[in-house]
């Protein structure tokens, strides 16, 4: 049993570790960043696996309670492979909880699975290397290949979705059909885009630059594109998009801030370039950002932004004066 972060990254993750088991004993589940907790609980019902992989995806801080409930008592085997950045908090639990934790930031999640699958024993055909790659590309954003960034965002067409995850499960790349569900996706991407940023919110807090961009939870799979497409107009330090369920998703525009800590005070985790974290939304938070996308409790995410920049302000001080001791100590 596989549960894998639903994106390109994740998807070949799962495809990668497939090739190490049959198809009567393998299910790979894919999850959003959100439902994690919630998914993890439902495949273990559902499945009650003697093995279950956690591929392309870590907890935050406030999961710990509810991971331990999930997986205290536990008698299967757990291998959970990430490439995110964890707190030590995390490390050390996550460490507890499992048999084996598989933890690499220098690559993806994918290259992380398909590593683990070929040390044991698996082997991995040309083209699902090539896809392994491609998904690393885009993940990691070194974006040499521009099929890594077309696929990527072709799988955010819900339309062609389901269609285009068979075709990597037959280990099938780029053809007419990924090009036709990207065209389509590009364009409907930039008809909603210009929407959201016709009711974004720009903040100055402290030293960084923000836009808050309201979004509809169907286009969460875009907002990397949709970040993308903003950086164009202007390098704003931090670019977050809200969803209508409350969903966090930060993008950086440059690179004075670390994302990765500011999601931490929104109840999340990630990248120091791209993370995700969560509002609270009530029943009328929602019901009020569908109704006007007009985001809410913003006042949260600029709070903690205040606090990013009182905490890395107290740090530069700290190391400065480190450096400081160090040159007195020398003279």
């Amino acid at each position: 049993m596989v549960l894998h972060h639903n994106d390109f990254d994740g998807i070949m993750g799962a495809i990668s570790l497939y090739r190490l088991h049959t198809d009567d004993e393998f299910h790979a589940k894919g999850t959003s960043r959100r439902k994690m907790i919630e998914n993890l609980e439902k495949v273990i019902k559902k499945y009650k696996p003697d093995l279950l992989y956690v591929v392309d995806i870590g907890p935050n801080e406030s999961e710990l309670e509810e991971l331990r409930r999930i997986l205290g008592n536990k008698n299967f085997k757990v291998v959970w492979m990430d490439h995110h950045k964890w707190s030590e908090n995390v490390m050390k639990t996550v460490s507890q909880l499992v048999d084996e934790v598989v933890y690499d930031r220098s690559t993806c999640g994918a290259g992380l699975a398909a590593r683990y699958a070929k040390e044991h024993g698996a082997k991995l055909c040309d083209c699902c290397e090539e896809l392994v790659n491609l998904s690393c590309d885009i993940d990691l954003w070194i974006r040499s290949d521009p099929r890594s960034e077309k696929m990527s965002m072709a799988l955010g067409n819900k339309r062609w979705r389901p269609y285009l995850q068979e075709k990597l499960w037959r280990c099938v790349g780029w053809d007419k059909d990924w090009e036709d569900a990207y065209e389509e996706v590009m364009e409907e991407m930039r008809n909603n885009l210009r929407k959201y940023l016709s009711k974004a919110i720009k903040k100055k807090v402290k030293d960084y630059e923000v836009i808050i961009v309201p979004i509809r939870v169907k286009d969460v799979a875009l907002v990397s594109f949709m970040a993308e497409e903003i950086r164009k107009e202007k390098p704003y330090d931090a670019i977050i998009f809200v969803s209508d369920v409350g969903s966090l998703h930060m993008r950086r525009g440059t690179e004075k801030i670390d994302l990765s800590e500011l999601a931490k005070r929104l109840s999340g985790g990630g990248h120091p370039a791209a993370a995700g974290g969560r509002l609270e939304y009530s029943f009328l938070d929602r019901l009020l950002h569908k109704l006007t996308l007009k985001p809410r409790k913003v006042e949260l995410i600029l709070r903690a932004l205040e606090e990013y920049s009182e905490a890395e302000g107290e740090s530069k001080g700290l190391r400065e004066a480190e450096r400081e001791q160090k040159r007195s100590g020398r003279v």
